[in-house]
């Protein structure tokens, strides 16, 4: 087993290296070891998972070799397709090294000791929660959850119930993050959602953060709903122990220094120099956080990070690797013998006999994927390969972000999610308790209006 876990590390290893090796040098040799090592990482795996981890990638290499038998293919479409993740499967790897910066010093209990007395309420508290989850989410992604839930883990008080605390405190995170998914770039459905459509960055991230504000104000105005009907009390607040004699020292700006740094950075590694989104946001992750530990006199710490991260980090990453090769290769059998085209054909045929609009038909398909098992990454990637030629003259921000709007419904009805498993196993709940059954409303009234904000932006 050990010896598996050790091939499938160096195995993707060489897979982003081979990525960013063939971008310099575009030698045959290169793309080949992409394959190679995709082969090696997806067969690997294939011996270490649980056999449930397993069903949906081996439902999506069924599905591949079906296609090839039904269009009379060389099987060499597979070989292809093993590579068609390549710049996905660095982003995903490389994002995490956002969290090392946040987690080098205090930041986030600076941010708490400046609004810690005006946590006077549950209404305050929930806002407070959703609004960091947001915020620190927009960098590190999914791993803003654990993060965000860790900090006030600790801190429910005696008086109150811990149903109670735990419905407002997960339902923050939850929605909290599920926003970000419309206007950050680093986040790998925005990102893959972007290049795949071509979408126009700033545009569509400004629209996404139009819907993001709206989607505030309708998560806060469904919670006290929910908080009425559940007859919560109204001063579920943390149980912060706070330092009086503490100072921030800076530390608040200095963060969101280095986050502008990153989120500029990406923006004008993009436009400036026209390169690809999904190449930008690891190049621009790696250098600012090589920059930081380097301003912050702290190497020493950042090659041991860098060595954790490649001897236990790595080998944590099957499931997701797995998943997301397997839906590469999909992607490459749609791409290479042309049956996307027929797919979509069927797409547009069904459109048209429900007579709905076809940005309303993308998000509602991304979230019947979501309902099928389909993370949001590997739907991104799927769609991608077969909505080609969209009918109707529709601005391409406009299909990006119906897509996303898809994507951020999905994560947190749909019945398995990545971020719903890693609240889960922070706060011992079920998915469903995490999910369908405590933020269906948001998510139905997110679709709603979201829909109806993507149709008045059809307008202008």
């Amino acid at each position: 087993m050990k010896y598996l876990n050790n091939l499938f590390v160096i195995s993707l290893v060489l897979f982003i290296s081979s990525y960013f090796l063939s971008l310099i040098w575009q030698m045959p040799l290169f793309v080949e070891l992409l394959s190679g090592a995709g082969l090696v990482m997806l067969v690997s795996t294939l011996f270490v998972l649980p056999k449930k981890d397993l069903l949906l990638p081996i439902l999506l290499l069924a599905v591949s070799m079906s296609i090839i038998l039904i269009t009379s293919s060389s099987p060499l479409v597979l070989w292809i397709g093993l590579r068609e993740m390549s710049a996905i499967v660095p982003l995903i790897i490389l994002i995490s090294l956002v969290g090392w910066i946040i987690g080098h010093r205090p930041y986030v209990k600076a941010l708490i000791l400046l609004g810690e007395k005006r946590i006077t309420t549950t209404f305050r508290f929930y806002f407070l929660v959703s609004a960091m989850t947001h915020f620190i989410a927009s960098f590190m992604t999914v791993g803003g959850i654990p993060f965000v839930y860790q900090i006030f883990k600790d801190s429910k008080k005696p008086t109150i119930s811990e149903d109670a605390w735990e419905f407002a405190l997960s339902t923050a995170i939850m929605r909290g993050f599920t926003l970000t998914v419309l206007w950050t770039a680093v986040h790998p459905a925005f990102a893959y959602v972007i290049v795949g459509t071509n979408a126009p960055l700033l545009p569509t991230a400004i629209k996404g953060i139009g819907l993001a504000f709206i989607g505030f104000f309708i998560s806060f105005f469904v919670f006290r709903l929910q908080a009425k009907r559940l007859q919560m009390p109204s001063d579920i607040t943390p149980d912060l122990p706070m330092n009086d004699n503490q100072r921030l020292n800076g530390l608040i700006s200095q963060f969101v220094l280095w986050v502008l740094l990153i989120m500029g950075g990406i923006l004008l590694t993009n436009l400036w120099f026209s390169i690809d989104i999904l190449l930008a946001v690891p190049i621009v992750i790696v250098a600012v956080t090589t920059l930081y530990f380097l301003c912050n006199h702290s190497m020493t710490q950042y090659k041991t990070l860098l060595i954790g991260l490649v001897k236990h980090d790595l080998g944590k990453k099957k499931k997701e690797i797995m998943l997301i090769l397997a839906a590469g290769i999909l992607v490459g059998t749609l791409k290479e013998t042309g049956y996307g085209q027929v797919l979509f054909s069927y797409f547009l045929l069904v459109i048209d006999f429900m007579n709905i609009n076809i940005l309303i038909g993308l998000t509602l398909i991304v979230v019947l994927l979501g309902f099928c098992g389909f993370p949001p990454i590997p739907a991104m990637v799927l769609l991608s390969g077969i909505l080609v030629d969209i009918p109707g003259s529709y601005s391409l921000d406009l299909i990006a972000l119906s897509l996303l709007l898809g994507v951020s419904v999905t994560l947190i009805i749909a019945p398995v999610t990545v971020p719903l498993l890693l609240l889960s196993g922070q706060n011992g709940r079920s998915l469903a308790e995490n999910g369908f059954h405590s933020n269906l409303l948001f998510g139905l009234a997110l679709l709603v209006i979201g829909t109806l904000y993507i149709q008045l932006l059809t307008l202008f």
